[in-house]
Formats: structure tokens, C-alpha cells, sequence
């Protein structure tokens, strides 16, 4: 199979902040607390608190308007070759162009992305001491909870583990068949993703974003890439998720019943904030078993078998991401070598 059932809990990162009241010094150690109990314990904060503030090149810039493709995966299923093929064009030409990509017709219920929504908003409606309880220090935990990207913990309370046990494999079935989609529109076999990934392993990443007071001097999470091979994403009605392309950033239109699909330690995106609403959004990441060696695919890279990656053992690159200070592609250009003959898988 493509992945095992392993998930992570995340709260949003800690450049979020809270809705319409005065202004208070924050110390670090309540930062370490995550904003939600902010916004919880602190009344009437107007602004931003200076130790949430991004320095000035780094506020979010407004977004262009262009739109990432929304495809219709009810053409895979089957009932006519020419539309699957055409299905699998579509995906083969959103991979290749953006890297992200909308999908309608998944095979996922829409009362279980409502529902798995609706869970983790009542996981984070929960006290700080409740959700302390989950905290642990280990990045390798498969199931953490924390206030930023890096922050981990290894337990989960019971009503969200029970409706993420569902959720999780009704999107696992829509991985395998992204998974297959991917690999005929790269000219491979249909399994070729699959059986490269093995076993495999599944991280969830439940967000929450609490409204801010000036959401044009912060981010919900700063630039990064995901360290899987695929990520499918769920959100509620709040938009916030801004991809890199090119040299712009195009902010991702909230689609109903929709995922948000996105090609792993790759492409960079964000989330910004805003000033109304709370965002939730929960990220679905599939990648290999953890000691499985990540390398480049070998019917890819020709017969002078030159890559531009070397090959890396993917627990031992989950470290180095989740470890990484600056988080975007940085660990990705570690491994990246220029013209040099290595292996493949």
C-alpha cells in the first residue's frame, strides 16, 4: 500500500494573532502557549503584539488572481477511455505547470471532510491544559501537537482520533488513485508511485488560525514545503493558502467539496490570515516508509543515469526539514547536486 495510518496534530504557527483587542507585551513564554490560548485568556487586544509583527519584507503582499486548475477526477473511473485519458493529461499538465491542484467527484464523502473539520475545531476549542496534555519534544512522534511547524506531541483526544481514523482512509483510497494518475501521465506503469513508496506512512496537520487584528503585518505559517510525496488538503470556508508560482503568489479560492492537492517537499506555499474569521485547514501528507531511500526515478532520468538528487534515507530527511530553522526548500537544495551520476530507484 501507499501509506499506514500514522497521523500528526498541529496548531497553527505562532505569527497568528487575535481579533479587536488593546495591545499587551507578550512574553515568550506565553508565546510557547500558542495564540489560541491568547486569544482565550487575554481580552480586548486591538493590535498586534511587536513579538508576532514580520519584519516589513516579509509581510504578505496582496495575492495575483489567477486560478489553479479544478479537476474532475469522475473521469478516472473508468467508463470511458478517452475521458481517462484526457483526465490523466489534465493531471500530467497541473503537476508539471503549478504543482497544486483542485479535485472535484474524489470519492470522499462530504460529510466526513465536514465532520473531520467540525472535530478539529472542538479539539482546539478545548483549555490549554487539555491540549498540553499531548506535548512532547520528539519530531519523530506519530502524533504531535504544538504551536509551530517544528512542535511535536503524541497523543490525540478520542473524538478526533475516531474521525480522522475515517477520514484518513477515504483519502488514502484518493491518494492511491492521484497516485496512478501521476505516474501514467509521466509515462510509467500505473503502480509505479505505489510500490516506489512502499508501506509508506500518512501525516494529518490540523491548522487553526484565529482572526488578526492586522493580518497585512503577519502570516498564519511562513513560506515552507511539506516533506511528502503528496499532500491533499481540506479547509473550511476561510481562505488563506497562498502558493509560490513563478515569482508571484496566487492565492488558492475555496472551492466547496473540494481538496487541494499539492506535490510534496517541492513547491513553496503559506497561509495568510484574517481579520474576521478563524481558518482551519487539515493537510494530508503521503510519503514513503520511513526507511525507505528517496532517490530520484530511474525510467526518468535516462540512460546517462544523471539526477539531481542524491539519494537520502527519508526518515533521516523528515529530520532535517522538521529541524531546519528556515523552513521552504532548504532542505530540499541540501541534497540537491549538479550533474553528478547517481543511483536511482
Amino acid at each position: 500500500s501507499l501509506c499506514a495510518p500514522v497521523s500528526a496534530i498541529a496548531s497553527s504557527a505562532t505569527k497568528v494573532i487575535f481579533p479587536d483587542r488593546k495591545y499587551v507585551q507578550v512574553s515568550q513564554n506565553e508565546r510557547t502557549k500558542g495564540v489560541k490560548h491568547l486569544v482565550d485568556s487575554t481580552p480586548n487586544l486591538v493590535s498586534l503584539p511587536s513579538l508576532y509583527a514580520l519584519p516589513s519584507p516579509n509581510c504578505p503582499k496582496p495575492a495575483t488572481n489567477t486560478s489553479i486548475p479544478v479537476i474532475d477526477l469522475s473521469g478516472l473511473d473508468g467508463s470511458d477511455d478517452q475521458r481517462r485519458l484526457l483526465t490523466i493529461k489534465e493531471i500530467g499538465s497541473a503537476c508539471e505547470e503549478w504543482g497544486f491542484f483542485q479535485v472535484k467527484n474524489h470519492g470522499v464523502r462530504i460529510s466526513l471532510m465536514e465532520e473531520m473539520v467540525k472535530a478539529v475545531e472542538e479539539f482546539f476549542n478545548l483549555p490549554f491544559e487539555e491540549k498540553n496534555k499531548y506535548a512532547s519534544n520528539d519530531v519523530m512522534d506519530p502524533v504531535r501537537y504544538g504551536t509551530g511547524l517544528n512542535t511535536p506531541a503524541k497523543h490525540t483526544p478520542l473524538l478526533l482520533l475516531h474521525v480522522a481514523r475515517k477520514y484518513l482512509e477515504e483519502v488514502y483510497a484518493l491518494a492511491l488513485t492521484l497516485a496512478g494518475a501521476i505516474s501514467e501521465s509521466l509515462g510509467l506503469n500505473k503502480d509505479y508511485i505505489e510500490i516506489s513508496l512502499g508501506q509508506g506512512c500518512q501525516i494529518v496537520a490540523n491548522n487553526y488560525y484565529p482572526p488578526c487584528p492586522e493580518p497585512d503585518r503577519t502570516l498564519g505559517i511562513t513560506p515552507h514545503s511539506d516533506h511528502g510525496g503528496l499532500t491533499i488538503l481540506v479547509q473550511n470556508d476561510v481562505d488563506g493558502l497562498q502558493i509560490k508560482h513563478g515569482e508571484d503568489w496566487v492565492a488558492v479560492r475555496h472551492v466547496p467539496g473540494t481538496f487541494v492537492v499539492n506535490l510534496g517537499d517541492y513547491l513553496e506555499h503559506r497561509g495568510v490570515v484574517n481579520k474576521e474569521k478563524t481558518r482551519i485547514s487539515i493537510a494530508v501528507g503521503h510519503g514513503p516508509e520511513q526507511t525507505a531511500t528517496v532517490a530520484p526515478a530511474a525510467p526518468l532520468i535516462g540512460d546517462k543515469g544523471r539526477a539531481q538528487f542524491t539519494p537520502i534515507m527519508y526518515k533521516d530527511y523528515m529530520k532535517i526539514q522538521q529541524s531546519s530553522v528556515v523552513r521552504g526548500k532548504t532542505p530540499l537544495e541540501s541534497i540537491l547536486i549538479n550533474g553528478d551520476t547517481m543511483s536511482a530507484v
